[in-house]
């Protein structure tokens, strides 16, 4: 699936959220349960951005057309699609399951429509729903990277980490260059704490995006759980330049300052 964020719904992967706490990466476990619940905008990916961002119209015209043709299949899809970008999500659900329930003409690939719903769900936080969502989407389309990865995401959070290892390396295959599939690999490796290897995956996925300050945070995270104090930073200060959120801004500023006290007590300690 071409890159859309992540259950990221409409968001580009530049504008997710970022880890709510930068001062914490001494304590994996904690500090990596909110690095991978803000990674969620840049991991999930949805069917809006995976057909090439055409539904950037407002919600009254999508409801104008349901209202107009409300048998047609794609113009429910589109304005559920507005509502879950909106975050209307118990309506965006009504909207796809309209047109679950319209006859199939071809129109909204099963793939994607299952895709959203997935979405959705997850975002109202019914995690077994969301994953039955995507694994329907697999059965219409197998091997679907983006799908593969949304489960990956899901699994992480019900804290089965090998099936997100799996479901992920499986996705990794037919799409090695990815960037929500490298993060999302780069997460699991967090949360085994094989930090190294998280270091590559992060250090790759800046490689296929060097725009999204996500990549450069997770890597600076990791690389400070390393011990190296100095690239940590530099990534840091590379996820900075590209933060527009004062807040995000603030914390990372938090994170430098940590890595600046780290670097001297190390340096003394030679």
């Amino acid at each position: 699936m071409a890159k859309k964020q992540s259950v990221l719904k409409k968001n580009d992967s530049s504008s997710g959220a970022m880890p709510l706490k930068t001062m914490d990466f001494e304590r994996p476990a904690g500090s990596f349960a909110l690095l991978l619940i803000a990674a969620i905008l840049v991991s999930l990916i949805t069917a809006s951005l995976a057909r090439n961002k055409v539904y950037q119209t407002t919600l009254s015209l999508w409801k104008n057309i349901t209202d107009t043709s409300p048998k047609k299949r794609r113009a429910h899809e589109n304005y559920g699609q507005s509502l879950s970008t909106a975050g209307r999500l118990q309506e965006a659900l009504e909207q796809f399951n309209t047109v679950l329930a319209l006859t199939d003409d071809g129109s909204v690939p099963l793939r994607d429509l299952y895709r959203e719903i997935g979405v959705v769900q997850f975002r109202l936080g019914s995690l077994d729903a969301a994953v039955e969502a995507w694994q329907k989407g697999l059965r219409h389309a197998g091997g679907d990277p983006g799908l593969l990865n949304n489960l990956s995401v899901a699994y992480m959070q019900q804290k089965r980490y090998d099936e997100a290892a799996a479901s992920a390396e499986a996705a990794l295959q037919s799409n090695p260059s990815m960037p929500q599939l490298l993060n999302t690999l780069g997460q699991v490796s967090m949360i085994k704490k094989e930090y190294d290897k998280a270091v590559k995956y992060f250090l790759k996925a800046i490689n296929s995006d060097p725009d999204s300050p996500t990549y450069y945070y997770n890597a600076a995270m990791a690389l400070a759980q390393t011990g190296k104090y100095d690239l940590a930073s530099q990534n840091m200060n590379m996820a900075l330049a590209r933060m527009p959120d004062p807040q995000q801004r603030q914390k990372a500023q938090a994170f430098l300052d940590q890595m600046k006290k780290l670097s001297g007590r190390s340096a003394n300690g030679k």
